[in-house]
């Protein structure tokens, strides 16, 4: 009579694998915020040419614009400025756009608004849709 010899048991740490088999694959799915269909609202915000001081009529639309940040914590805003210039003044037209966003900015970030949710962009004389070449667009954003 043969006897038979069971298999030798696994060592700790050396269990038994099985065969390997890839992981089932998943559909990509797009982002939640890429696949929103909601419309960005846009505000402008009009500046005399040449300057980039803030009227009294601006910083009473900012003041809403403030309130509605403070009620929606999601929000972001992207500030997309200009100024006239012709293509010899573009550089001094950058400028102006630069300091009249960084105005807007200042005003909000002043009355309570964090800085991490305001992207600026200085476009210069490259006047992008309607309306007046010496302006501030506040986008609003949703995260």
């Amino acid at each position: 009579m043969a006897t038979q010899v069971p298999p030798p048991s696994p060592k700790p740490g050396n269990a038994p694998t099985a065969p390997h088999t890839a992981p089932p694959q998943l559909a990509s799915q797009t982002p939640a915020a890429a696949s929103s269909s909601a419309p960005e609202r846009t505000l402008s915000i009009d500046f005399a040419a040449g300057t980039s001081d803030l009227s009294d009529s601006a910083k009473g639309t900012l003041d809403k614009i403030v309130s509605n940040l403070q009620r929606n914590a999601d929000e972001r805003l992207q500030l997309a400025a200009y100024a006239a210039g012709s293509d010899d003044q573009a550089s001094q037209a950058r400028r102006l756009s630069l300091t009249r966003a960084l105005a807007v900015r200042t005003y909000l970030i002043d009355k309570g608004i964090a800085s991490t949710r305001i992207d600026v962009r200085a476009l210069g004389n490259k006047v992008e849709g309607g309306g007046p070449a010496d302006r501030v667009d506040l986008v609003f954003l949703n995260k």
